[in-house]
């Protein structure tokens, strides 16, 4: 109610500025008028942007009423109130809400702001149709009471509105809707370039006034002056602050008009159409500030749209290394610290090509946000994440975040994930870029450490300084493997695997494991460790796996002699190979052709490879155990799964890790682990394969804990393939002999 009062009253006092001039007509007395109408500028721009009726329907009211009053005091003709002020109100009212309605307004407050397509329909509905139909209603109004003048109000009632709406309510509108927003351009800083802007129009001005003085033409239109002028304004100030500016320079103008020439349109109609060409001028002037403004506006929502992509991951949304280094400068700034963590899901790359890109992004999605309660999640490569925290980590923080994803079972794509998380951890303060770069080194070091090594748990620094390889001859070892890799030049070594029980020895026939070395550019030979890394790192374990049956087969068809001594060959497949359809499908393809029966193969996986779908790998599994393989889980009992890793996968033989046969004689808890191996491979119906036998003792231990068979040096180092399979022929074509 207020509020309506009162905006009904700034209407009234608006009534009271005019730009008079005085009209005359041979049809009327000549008399005082005003070219603009600002109180309905101010009403409709009421209507566009309040969305409460009532509101507007009592300034409409107050409005009426202050014109009652005045038209009464000038003729107290009560008839003419009611008849012609009453329907004017009404049709007003309607009118506007009307044209405002066709214009797009008003629009919800979440959605309030002028937009480039509102321009046209603003325009055409409410600066020309709006003062164009209340230009009908009064020249209807006066038809009837003195059709001498009607017309020419009519065209009075046009100009007034259009000018008012012009000067008040389209700045008024952008003015309110953009009065958060900055400045356009924040640029210059110096507070003293509007005093200086003056003082150059100022120079312009009184340059033509002395050439005109001296009878010569003018240097330069001050439309085009005023034009640059409001544009700089407009760039250079806020919305709230340049859009009044704009009003007060527009009612200048149309004071500047209605004392020149407009009093003579009630006889000439060459004064209409002069009146016409300034209303469209004023008309350009109005849009082209306004459009500017807008277009200011989104080029620099764009740009911040933009900075803020280049701080996202394009596939996951999460912040990148970009918006690591920003957020650390802010820190800087304030003199804030941070702490650093560097968190490896392992063989994370490997779910795009075995279950899509859409799944990896959701895989990598969902461990960040069941971690990012406890720390700043950052992407900086694919499964790798950097993790700040902003306050000095109680005990147990670091092992609680590793907690919350090596526990996740995630679901992606209909695809059961699992990925095996490491953490490298700088215990090193974080209060610059420097320090960040510094912290990322040691962090992500200590990470890929702990995968090396297979550990679950956080890989601390104390000092923040951990020894790293050469960063130029890891670059070489990489592209040797990868090189090797390419050409296929593998070759393949074996190692025997022998009987330990009695009742079953038997030692006739090859038993043993299958072992991969690759050769480099210059035909050094490369152990495992030197490359293994690598391949696993970058994704590329599958073409190793189906290199390295590719070349076994090779080797056994030019060996055919040999064929019938082979009765067991282990083949070690990496956790990424599982999950892949592609690898299944070439692999399938490889056996259809095997020159071995399947029933002489066996597919060792290792306990500690991080298998991305572990349903998938399963059925791959259980689908080579129907064809005849055997499958067996190599490692066993190093990682944090092992139990897991008997439910989740068919198993046939349990190869325990030579760390603990190693010292099992003089170590009562490696005897023991041993000892349950045992039990649990006997409870699951697997048999049981004793690593790393170096000796006589140990055989003989692993012998009296019911191990079935051994493999190691005191069995047989390893040696080249083919050698064993041409030996192997040799000596079954001397028995056959």
């Amino acid at each position: 109610m207020f509020t309506a009062l009162g905006l009904g009253l700034l209407c009234v006092l608006l009534q009271q500025v005019p730009a008079g001039f005085r009209y005359w007509s041979a049809n009327v007395e000549p008399f005082h008028a005003s070219l603009v109408h600002l109180h309905v500028g101010l009403l409709m721009a009421l209507v566009i942007l309040c969305r409460d009726r009532w509101i507007v329907a009592g300034a409409f009211f107050v409005v009426f009423l202050g014109w009652c009053v005045r038209q009464w005091l000038h003729e107290p003709d009560l008839p003419l109130l009611l008849g012609l002020g009453l329907p004017n109100l009404l049709f007003g009212w309607a009118w506007a809400i009307a044209c405002a309605h066709w214009a797009g307004w008003p629009k919800p407050h979440r959605l309030l702001r002028i937009r480039r397509s509102d321009l046209g329909r603003l325009a055409l509905f409410v600066l020309l149709l709006y003062p164009l139909g209340s230009a009908l209603i009064a020249w209807a109004s006066m038809a009837a009471l003195r059709p001498a003048v009607a017309h020419e109000v009519g065209v009075l009632v046009f100009f007034a509105r259009y000018f008012g709406i012009a000067i008040v309510t389209l700045p008024l509108m952008v003015a309110w809707a953009e009065r958060r927003q900055p400045a356009a351009d924040r640029h210059p800083r110096w507070r003293g370039w509007p005093l200086l802007l003056l003082l150059g129009v100022a120079v312009i001005v009184a340059s033509n006034q002395w050439v005109q003085s001296h009878g010569q033409g003018t240097l330069l239109d001050y439309r085009f002056v005023l034009l640059v002028v409001l544009a700089i304004f407009v760039l250079r100030l806020r919305p709230l602050y340049s859009m009044p500016l704009l009003s007060l320079v527009l009612f200048a103008l149309v004071v500047l008009i209605a004392r020149h020439g407009a009093g003579d349109i009630g006889h000439s109609v060459a004064a209409i159409v002069a009146l016409g060409h300034s209303a469209l001028e004023v008309f350009v002037l109005l849009f082209a500030m306004i459009y500017l403004r807008i277009s200011s506006r989104d080029r620099r929502e764009l740009a911040a749209l933009v900075l803020e992509e280049t701080l996202r991951d394009t596939v996951t949304g999460l912040p990148n290394l970009r918006a690591l280094r920003q957020r650390v400068n802010e820190m800087q700034s304030r003199g804030q610290e941070g702490w650093l963590g560097y968190l490896v899901l392992d063989h994370a790359e490997s779910v795009a090509t075995g279950v899509g890109l859409d799944a990896q992004a959701t895989v990598i999605s969902t461990v960040a946000n069941r971690i990012s309660s406890l720390a700043g999640i950052h992407l900086v490569g694919t499964g790798q994440l950097a993790l700040l925290c902003l306050e000095a980590p109680a005990d147990g923080y670091w092992e609680r975040i590793l907690n919350r994803v090596k526990n996740a079972r995630i679901d992606a794509g209909g695809h059961e994930v699992h990925l095996q998380p490491y953490l490298g951890v700088c215990s090193t303060p974080i209060r610059s870029v420097a320090d960040l770069d510094a912290g990322l080194l040691v962090s992500s070091s200590l990470a890929f450490d702990a995968r090396g090594r297979g550990e679950l748990v956080p890989n601390y620094s104390a000092d923040g300084a951990v020894p790293r390889p050469d960063p130029r001859s890891s670059m070489q070892a990489a592209a040797a493997a990868f090189d090797g890799l390419r050409n296929e030049r593998l070759s393949l070594y074996f190692q025997p695997i022998a009987r330990l029980q009695p009742a079953a020895a038997d030692s006739a026939g090859i038993r043993g494991e299958v072992l991969c070395r690759l050769y480099d550019i210059h035909g050094q030979l490369m152990q495992t460790p030197a490359f293994m890394p690598y391949i696993e790192a970058a994704g590329r374990g599958a073409e190793l796996d189906l290199a390295v049956i590719r070349s076994l087969f090779r080797l056994l068809r030019q060996h055919p002699q040999a064929l019938p001594e082979v009765h067991h060959l282990g083949i070690n497949i990496t956790g990424q190979s599982l999950s892949l359809a592609s690898f299944r499908s070439q692999l399938l393809a490889l056996l259809a052709e095997s020159p071995l029966p399947l029933g002489a193969l066996c597919f060792e996986v290792t306990e500690r490879a991080s298998i991305v779908d572990v349903p998938a790998a399963g059925r791959l599994l259980q689908e080579l155990r129907e064809m005849g393989a055997r499958i067996a889980i190599d490692d066993f009992g190093t990682g944090m799964q092992s139990f897991d890793r008997l439910k989740q996968l068919p198993v046939d033989i349990i190869k325990i890790d030579g760390s603990f046969v190693s010292h099992m004689a003089g170590n009562p808890s490696d005897h023991a682990i041993i000892e349950a191996s045992v039990a649990i491979a006997h409870a699951f119906g697997a048999s049981t394969v004793a690593e790393f036998v170096e000796s006589r003792q140990l055989a003989e231990l692993l012998c009296g804990l019911g191990v079935d068979e051994g493999q190691g040096d005191f069995f047989g180092a390893p040696r080249p393939l083919p050698d064993v399979l041409t030996e192997s022929a040799h000596a079954l074509g001397a028995r056959m002999s």
